[in-house]
């Protein structure tokens, strides 16, 4: 009689392979790296490892690569993770391939020379009013501004200009922060109020420019006018900055009337048809 063969064993369904047409570590990298960004500052191995759904100690391998790379650093003392100045760098490339940042940053030496101040340009980015852009002058006391540094709302004239023409859902959630700072800072002097902030954002508006004399630094005086897009809405802010008391840092000033005539020319070049106003 014959033996009935053996019956076959069920198959195991196979593991779906990720849908990528490139290298599939270069993919899980960059999704780490996507994942740390997403943090508001320097994060634990553990949190990052979890956000990305990856065990640690293989989190671990793929961070250190990043940190290699400098797209990513580690803190020598805490061990948290964060951007490193390779993703700067990368940044401020791409920005600067966008038509207003192309525009503006082709502007600034003129303006620099114009004025002999420095000048930056601001965008609003992740966290807020980021300036992306420094070109310095031939000022006798040296100024430096670094780039990437995040400006706040109130105490900046770049941050003024954004908290006046950028939406109210952007700009809440960092005056829900500044406010308190600053009132704290004052110790009951010179109080910030929500009332007080419609009374900058209008000023702001009617003028079309601002100004803040030794408010966050206080040997600088800075004239910062905004650039509107095709949308009228602002695009970025360029900012003149000098030693306080060396220009004249009046509203109708040679500083401020140059500064203008190059934001207005900016503007219409992005196809702004008007400055936004109140």
């Amino acid at each position: 009689m014959a033996r009935k063969p053996a019956p076959k064993k069920p198959r195991r369904p196979r593991a779906k392979a990720p849908e990528t047409r490139g290298n599939s570590t270069l993919v899980i990298g960059a999704h780490l790296l996507g994942v740390v960004s997403n943090f508001d500052g320097p994060t634990t191995l553990t949190r990052v490892a979890a956000a990305a759904d990856m065990s640690p100690s293989r989190a671990y391998r793929y961070l250190r690569a990043l940190v290699d790379s400098g797209l990513v650093e580690q803190d020598e003392i805490s061990g948290r993770y964060d951007l490193g100045p390779e993703v700067l760098r990368l940044g401020l490339a791409a920005i600067s391939r966008i038509d207003p940042v192309r525009l503006a940053m082709a502007a600034m030496p003129d303006l620099s020379q114009r004025t002999g101040l420095v000048s930056t340009l601001t965008i609003w980015g992740t966290h807020g009013p980021t300036v992306i852009r420094c070109e310095h002058a031939t000022l006798s006391t040296p100024i430096r501004i670094r780039e990437g540094v995040v400006l706040p709302l109130l105490t900046t004239s770049a941050g003024n200009l954004f908290l006046a023409y950028e939406s109210d859902q952007l700009s809440k959630p960092l005056l829900d922060r500044e406010i308190p700072e600053w009132n704290a800072a004052r110790e009951g002097r010179d109080q910030m109020t929500m009332e007080r902030v419609v009374k900058i954002r209008d000023e702001v508006r009617k003028r079309g420019i601002t100004r803040a004399i030794g408010e966050r630094t206080p040997n600088h005086a800075n004239i910062a006018a905004p650039v509107f897009g095709r949308d009228v809405h602002i695009a970025l802010a360029m900012t003149l900055i000098g030693v306080r008391g060396s220009y004249d840092t009046s509203y109708s000033g040679e500083a401020a009337r140059i500064l203008k005539d190059v934001t207005r020319e900016l503007s219409r070049k992005l196809g702004a048809t008007e400055e936004k106003d109140a």
